[in-house]
């Protein structure tokens, strides 16, 4: 590894599982009889098909096309016995916890009150990242006397199950590839966080036997930035489009109908383009000390004076593939390009593609 082995919660996400409760999300549950046509109308993404189980990523825009927050959105826990019931409808927004405020703000401007009721809950999210995921929570499920309605292993990405634990109803769902493949246990703890520390032991206790470990925020922060994941307040927020950001196929339905932004959103698919890209940005190792240092830089070509043409968004040094970042630059900056840090003159950036490889 070009920069070490890194921590060991990075070793066993990336080697076989790695377990992260300290998340930092929040979910918002959306009720009523109303609840998924308000949010298919404020959603990028199609979210039809969530009440039976198939969960979506996706923006909530304002009217400029712009990132009000992105998030999940998922069917509550319980889901399947409520199914076909247009009385009990729930959806889950898990969102950054960053991002509360903002999705709170959203749903009080857009939402009807007769049509649905929305409010940040107490669930917790546990996140199981690596090749060994999915054995880590069948041991779980097996010591803990835990049952699954579906089996964790047959879920699609984003697709969820009811998971009973200790006579509650929680919510297991896979996760995407570009999060990091494992899964996301969403639990109600009602508002004690001693209900929390069994789970968490028992949890520690599968990881560990499948030769996993705790990772905690800094580990997660390499992870996303290895795959290009944006993420709210560094990648994304109110001043980028929703396809700045790359995640078209992940987050935005062109054949719904229509949502908040959608005209932004249409006109550049079919008439024109957004004139920044997020890319992947690499350097050498000895180049700086500390990569954040890096973070709101802004870039310029080194043959065309001091015209900013991107920005340095986030950056880490990967134990696997060295110096890396995230940032925006003007899409005539080709993959390949060199750009330089106003305010590290000789400090070489590559241009890349992201995922990030070995190449």
């Amino acid at each position: 590894m070009p920069g070490g082995s890194g921590s060991e919660g990075y070793r066993a996400a990336v080697e076989r599982v790695g377990l992260f409760s300290s998340s930092r999300r929040g979910v918002v549950a959306v009720s009523g009889a109303g609840a998924l046509r308000v949010v298919n109308g404020l959603a990028s993404n199609d979210v039809k098909d969530v009440p039976s189980g198939r969960g979506v990523y996706s923006f909530l825009l304002d009217r400029r096309g712009r990132v009000v927050v992105d998030l999940r959105i998922l069917p509550a826990a319980g889901f399947e016995r409520d199914a076909g019931d247009s009385g009990t409808e729930t959806l889950w927004l898990d969102t950054p916890g960053d991002a509360l405020p903002a999705l709170e703000d959203h749903l009080r401007k857009y939402v009807p009150p007769m049509l649905a009721r929305h409010g940040v809950t107490s669930v917790a999210v546990h996140t199981l990242i690596g090749p060994r995921a999915t054995e880590a929570l069948e041991r779980w499920g097996a010591a803990a006397g835990v049952s699954f309605l579906r089996p964790a292993g047959e879920l699609a990405p984003l697709e969820a199950t009811t998971v009973h634990v200790g006579g509650k109803a929680a919510l297991a769902a896979r996760r995407e590839e570009i999060e990091g493949a494992g899964f996301d246990l969403y639990v109600d703890h009602a508002g004690d966080a001693r209900d929390a520390k069994p789970l968490l032991r028992q949890l520690d206790d599968a990881v560990a036997r499948v030769g996993g470990a705790a990772a905690g925020r800094g580990d997660w922060e390499i992870l996303r930035l290895e795959r290009g994941l944006p993420v709210f307040g560094s990648e994304l927020g109110a001043e980028r489009l929703a396809q700045e950001a790359g995640q078209d196929g992940r987050a935005i339905s062109f054949s719904k109908g229509c949502f908040t932004g959608q005209e932004v959103v249409a006109r550049i698919h079919y008439r024109g383009h957004v004139n920044r890209h997020l890319r992947g940005l690499r350097w050498a190792p000895d180049a700086l000390r500390q990569a954040r240092d890096l973070v709101g830089a802004d870039l310029h070509a080194p043959s065309d004076g001091a015209r900013p043409v991107g920005v340095v968004t986030s950056a880490v040094h990967s134990p696997r593939f060295g110096p890396i970042g995230l940032g925006y630059v003007r899409r005539e900056i080709a993959l390949g390009a060199v750009l330089e840090p106003v305010d590290h003159p000789g400090v070489a950036l590559h241009v890349t593609d992201v995922p990030f490889t070995h190449g």
